[in-house]
């Protein structure tokens, strides 16, 4: 099976399945690895398209900080995280 390969070779597996990985540092400070561009951003909403959904950061005076192909960093107040998955995904 690939998921025991990808163990076995000690690679990631959402690496390898395009899957979103998200990392929150306190509560200022977000980064977001392999997404697939910004769907909506405003001061309280910054909004990422992701093979599984969509990811909506909720907050206060949020700002994208840096955006590049492979990650990106939104810094502000950060008060929540949620999903909306894909369509025809549950």
């Amino acid at each position: 099976m690939l998921s025991q390969r990808l163990r076995r070779a000690d690679i990631p597996q959402e690496l390898v399945l395009g899957w979103p990985r998200s990392v929150l540092l306190g509560d200022e400070k977000l980064l977001i690895e392999q997404h697939q561009g910004i769907f909506a951003c405003t001061q309280q909403e910054v909004v990422v398209k992701t093979l599984c959904g969509l990811l909506i950061v909720s907050g206060e005076n949020l700002s994208v900080s840096r955006y590049s192909q492979d990650d990106l960093v939104v810094f502000g107040k950060i008060r929540s995280l949620s999903y909306r998955p894909a369509e025809g995904r549950a």
